[in-house]
């Protein structure tokens, strides 16, 4: 008899990942009685049937699959075979118990009565009156139930008067469809349409809700339609009691030679007494292997959009939308690698504070051409870069900028050393519209560096370590230009820190180009766990020390004649699972003082207690302390929070305390939160909550994508442990 038509009932259990997503890991599911099989099938020939009567019960198995019935008849002339007393069907994901299973084996069709089953990975389980297999690819059901709740517990619980599931067209359907939560329920649907696979299908996603002092209750009703396998669309409208609807799309495509998304928002908004709307559109577009284009173009209606809308500090804070289109070549040539880019690019400022003459310049257009060569005689490396580019600004000095920038460099590297010279040229001029000084200023310099290094090791901790010392001296040249007369159209200064004591050039374009006389001293240490390659500890210090005083600045404000810089010192340490710690920091040796530090520290206790403390600090700047913790207080229980505080101005910049009760099948959590929305201190204060029905869906506020942004190291599983 064919063995594999017995278990056909593997057809309806796998069919409820519609429900379940089946990837997902099994900590969720710590607390509930029933664990995902530890099944495995016995020793057997992969292709032969076979039968045996081991205590006096019926076992049929075949490869992975196991049938035990106290009876099994099979009648030659009708062709049927049917199984009954305590009927049991198994493999690696499921498991199905039913009293009776009928199988007819000339169409491969099949009925089983009073069906349980559990579907581990998804650690889903059920029942049905009746099991129906009408083809060999589509399954009937008769008052059926899912849930990812055990048995005995049955918090939540999906119910269908009738199901029909076709793995053929990966669709099924259901009818008088009933959602229970603690035996009341919450959703009711006479028809659903579902997939019975990971592919997406239309429909309504699980409403999300909140409520907010800026716009009231806040209600989204998303719905998705799968326009085709390579595009889709997500409709959003939300109602906000205190401004009106908010409608909302997204649209995603994905074609042979290009990809992209659009985001389209309009709000007739009470409270702003206007019309508000959103535009982003990110496309890219191949023309072939070597050859693209991207698109980026933001538009906001007004300058306070994302600070009456957003959700978040950083959403809040947006200060500049980009605009922008590329076309970018790549491709080997010559030997060498190269690149090449044309760029438009401007940007909208939704900032009501920004002074007009502050705006950035438009880049209309820029022109760049870069190409590098590693493999030239003599072990030569060669990188050159060139751009051109036309500045456009209402309020400000434009013009046009030449940059022609070539370096060449011999490494030597061993293991336990390294060495590499480098000269560089660097010549740009200007185009000027309009200039008090001189229309056309150009500037033309080398540029010499020398940088090296020695790596020592030692076994250290009785050989369990590899302990490193790793000194280094960097030397760097650049004589002094006049900068004069030269505009500041895109350069600014990059923020001192560890990784600038080998930087080359202080300013990150090319209207500046500072001088240099200057050895850098810097020394690292490691311990590197021998076994697994993590590292356990690094540390690293160093300073410039300068032999003449540098001339160039930003702004033409005057000479810097300290023969020092600043210490930068960089610590990162987790010896242990339990521990973490990151630092870094500024010293000032003419003032004795720190000029910048930023420090962040985690523990996490053997139970899931997680503290999280970190400190930003800039001089004359900002003082920043960030606190959070994750507290199991029980299986079940745990309270999470965040403090975000600003010492210098002595304000709140974002409070967030909550509690969640974890259980088998299903979450709650609630969230109050109260986060800055601008610079003059406004506030936008919040109550969120949010049920998950483990493996079905979320209703109610977003909380743990807010948590895991807000609290290092959150995590679903951050309950209790003994």
């Amino acid at each position: 008899m064919h063995l594999r038509a017995l278990i056909f009932l593997c057809l309806c259990v796998h069919c409820t990942n519609i429900y379940a997503d089946a990837t997902q890991p099994d900590s969720q599911w710590r607390q509930c009685g029933r664990q995902p099989s530890q099944y495995k099938p016995p020793a057997s020939p992969s292709t032969a049937e076979d039968v045996k009567d081991d205590s006096r019960r019926v076992h049929l198995f075949r490869i992975e699959q196991d049938v035990h019935a106290d009876r099994v008849q099979y009648s030659e002339k009708e062709k049927k075979a049917i199984a009954t007393g305590n009927v049991l069907l198994r493999d690696p994901d499921l498991d199905i118990t039913s009293e009776r299973v009928d199988y007819w084996t000339e169409d491969e069709t099949a009925k089983a009565e009073n069906v349980r089953y559990w579907y581990h990975p998804s650690h889903g389980s059920g029942t049905a009156d009746q099991a129906e297999r009408v083809s060999q690819d589509v399954v009937k059901l008769e008052n059926t139930t899912y849930s990812t709740c055990d048995f005995e517990d049955r918090d939540w619980e999906l119910k269908a008067k009738k199901a029909t599931l076709d793995r053929e067209k990966g669709v099924g359907s259901a009818k008088h469809v009933t959602a229970k939560f603690k035996g009341v329920p919450f959703f009711y649907s006479p028809w659903l349409s579902f997939p019975l696979n990971n592919e997406r299908k239309t429909g309504f996603l699980a409403p999300v809700f909140g409520r907010s002092s800026n716009s009231g209750i806040d209600i989204e009703t998303p719905f998705y339609w799968n326009i085709a396998p390579h595009r889709d669309a997500l409709f959003t409208p939300r109602y906000l009691s205190k401004r009106g609807v908010l409608l909302g799309g997204n649209a995603r495509y994905l074609n042979d030679t290009n990809f992209g998304e659009v985001n389209l928002q309009f709000l007739d908004d009470r409270d702003f007494d206007d019309d508000r709307y959103l535009v982003s559109i990110d496309h890219e577009q191949r023309f072939s292997d070597h050859f693209r284009g991207d698109l980026i173009y933001n538009n906001a209606s007004d300058d306070d959009y994302f600070e009456d809308l957003g959700d978040s500090i950083g959403v809040t804070s947006t200060r500049q939308l980009e605009r922008r289109g590329d076309l970018v070549y790549s491709n080997s040539h010559f030997g060498g690698y190269w690149s090449g880019l044309l760029r438009f690019q401007q940007f909208q400022i939704v900032d009501d504070q920004s002074l007009p003459i502050n705006d950035p310049f438009k880049r209309l257009p820029q022109i760049v051409i870069n190409n590098s060569f590693a493999q030239l005689p003599l072990g030569l490396e060669f990188n050159s870069r060139g751009e051109w580019v036309a500045f456009d600004h209402d309020d400000r000095v434009d013009g046009n900028r030449l940059d022609l920038f070539t370096e060449i460099s011999r490494p030597w590297t061993a293991p336990g050393y390294f060495i590499t010279p480098s000269m560089r040229f660097r010549h740009t001029s200007y185009d000027l519209s309009s200039s008090e000084n001189n229309n056309d200023p150009s500037r033309t310099l080398p540029s010499f560096s020398l940088d090296s290094g020695l790596i020592f090791e030692r076994e250290a901790f009785s050989n369990r370590v590899r302990h490193t010392l790793e000194p280094r001296l960097f030397y760097l040249y650049t004589p002094e230009r006049n900068h004069s007369d030269i505009p500041l159209f895109d350069t600014g200064e990059y923020e001192f820190s560890f990784a600038q004591l080998f930087r080359t050039d202080r300013f990150s374009s090319a209207d500046r180009v500072s001088d240099a006389n200057q050895l850098t001293a810097a020394i690292t240490t490691r311990f590197i766990n021998q076994d697994n390659g993590d590292e356990l500890a690094r540390a690293s210090i160093g300073q410039i020390f300068y032999f003449e005083d540098r001339e160039v600045s930003l702004n033409n404000t005057g000479d810097d004649d300290d023969n020092t810089s600043n210490i930068a010192g960089e610590l990162q340490i987790s010896l242990t699972d339990r521990w973490q710690a990151i630092a870094a920091a500024l010293w000032d040796p003419q003032e004795e003082e720190f000029n910048r530090t930023n420090t962040r520290l985690q523990y996490r206790s053997a139970n899931n207690f997680i503290f999280n403390i970190g400190h930003r600090f800039r001089r004359e700047d900002f003082s920043q302390s960030d606190i959070s913790f994750i507290y199991p207080i029980s299986e079940q229980w745990r309270a999470v929070g965040r403090w975000n505080y600003d010492f210098k101005d002595k304000r709140d910049l974002d409070l967030l305390g909550g509690l969640e009760y974890d259980t088998c099948c299903w979450k709650l959590s609630f969230a109050a939160r109260r986060f800055t929305n601008d610079s003059e201190g406004d506030f936008n204060n919040s109550i969120e909550i949010q049920l998950t029905l483990k493996g079905l869906t979320s209703l109610g506020s977003p909380i743990t994508e807010q948590l895991q942004r807000n609290i290092r190291g959150y995590e679903d599983q951050n309950t209790f442990k003994y």
